[in-house]
C-alpha cells in the first residue's frame, strides 16, 4: 500500500483493484469541540487572573493615593504651624477649626496672614487672609478628605495636636503630629 501525505488528505492504492484513493483526514466535531472547550477554560481563567490583579493594583493605587494626599495636607499644617506666632494660635472648642496668625516674609514686620483649617463633615478646608484687613478674601480650598469623626485639632502647654483620621472605603489612616509653634 503506498502512502503519499498532500496536507490533511492522504492519498493510497486500493489492495485489490490498484486505483487511487483520496482519503481526508481531519478533525473529528468531538476533537474540534474538547479544543474549543479547553481553549474557552484557559482564556476563561487567564481574564479571570488579569482582572483580580487590576482590581487589586487599582484598590492598591487608590490607598496610596489618599495616603500620599493626607500626608502632604499634614505636612502643609505643621510648617504653617510652626511658623505661628504662638499667642495667635487658637483651636476651637469641638476641635474642628484652628487659626493662627503667620508672618510670611519672615521678617517680623506686617502685612501678617492669617490662617485657617476647618474640618466641615470629612472634608478639611484652608483658607487665609491679610491680618487687620476685612474680611476672608480666599474661598475656603480642600485640603484633606475623606476624614472620620474625630476632632483634628487639639492644644495644650503650648503644642498644637493634629490628628487626621482618614477612612476610605476599607482602608484606615490615622496621622498624629504634634507641633509648637516657633514665635
Amino acid at each position: 500500500m503506498d502512502k503519499h501525505r498532500f496536507g490533511f488528505i492522504i492519498v493510497r492504492r486500493n489492495m485489490w483493484n490498484g486505483a487511487m484513493v483520496l482519503t481526508p483526514r481531519g478533525f473529528t466535531l468531538l476533537e474540534v469541540m474538547i479544543s474549543i472547550t479547553v481553549f474557552s477554560i484557559v482564556f476563561t481563567s487567564a481574564a479571570g487572573m488579569f482582572s483580580s490583579v487590576q482590581y487589586a493594583w487599582q484598590k492598591q493605587k487608590n490607598s496610596a493615593d489618599s495616603l500620599r494626599e493626607t500626608q502632604w495636607a499634614m505636612e502643609l499644617m505643621i510648617n504653617e504651624i510652626r511658623r505661628a506666632e504662638a499667642g495667635s494660635v487658637i483651636v476651637s472648642v469641638g476641635g474642628d477649626r484652628i487659626r493662627f496668625q503667620i508672618d510670611p516674609n519672615g521678617d517680623g514686620n506686617p502685612p501678617f496672614r492669617q490662617i485657617e483649617y476647618r474640618r466641615q463633615g470629612t472634608v478639611l478646608n484652608r483658607r487665609w487672609r491679610n491680618a487687620g484687613g476685612g474680611g476672608w478674601t480666599n474661598p475656603y480650598q480642600e485640603t484633606a478628605n475623606y476624614l472620620a469623626a474625630l476632632p483634628p485639632f487639639s492644644s495644650g502647654s503650648g503644642l498644637v495636636t493634629i490628628t487626621l483620621d482618614v477612612t476610605k472605603g476599607s482602608v484606615n489612616y490615622v496621622l498624629t503630629s504634634r507641633v509648637r509653634p516657633r514665635n
